[in-house]
């Protein structure tokens, strides 16, 4: 039985969901969980590790397209989150969309709290906003959604 593994990453706020991207079915979209989700080739790194951390975080890198930044650079800003799931399923039965059995092997939830890039990448950081640290409330991270567009003088 050869076995594949696709990633689907979803970007949202709220009950709102901003963008629905998977990595394994190349050039097309697919229909999963009564959605549509575009490709979009990404990597995520530590996702499978096998440790068990608290306060850790995963790394996502993407092709640097405009559309990618436009959507990781606005997640940053309004302070969204991120999930991303990592299904197995039976390549024997087929590649052409994802199969209704196919396996939930990892899932994680966090919000877009770093960017960098280079001229040929995104890499996007999911952790949390929480400081881990320390006995008072938790700073917060203050995005022009919630205190609204910075004066300028």
């Amino acid at each position: 039985m050869a076995r594949g593994q696709s990633q689907f990453l979803r970007i949202f706020s709220g009950s709102t969901t901003y963008q629905r991207w998977q990595s394994y079915y190349v050039n097309t979209s697919v229909t999963w969980e009564s959605a549509s989700w575009s490709y979009q080739p990404f990597d995520a790194d530590g996702i499978t590790a096998g440790e068990v951390q608290s306060e850790s975080s995963i790394s996502i890198t993407l092709p640097a397209t405009t559309n990618a930044l436009e959507v990781v650079l606005q997640a940053l800003d309004e302070a969204r989150l991120a999930e991303l799931r990592l299904y197995e399923f039976d390549t024997n039965l087929g590649n052409s969309a994802p199969q209704a059995g196919q396996t939930l092997i990892a899932s994680y939830l966090g919000e877009i709290v770093g960017v960098q890039g280079s001229f040929t990448s995104i890499t996007m950081e999911l952790g949390s906003s929480l400081s881990p640290v320390g006995a008072q409330v938790p700073p917060r991270t203050f995005s022009t959604r919630l205190i609204g567009s910075p004066c300028k003088l």
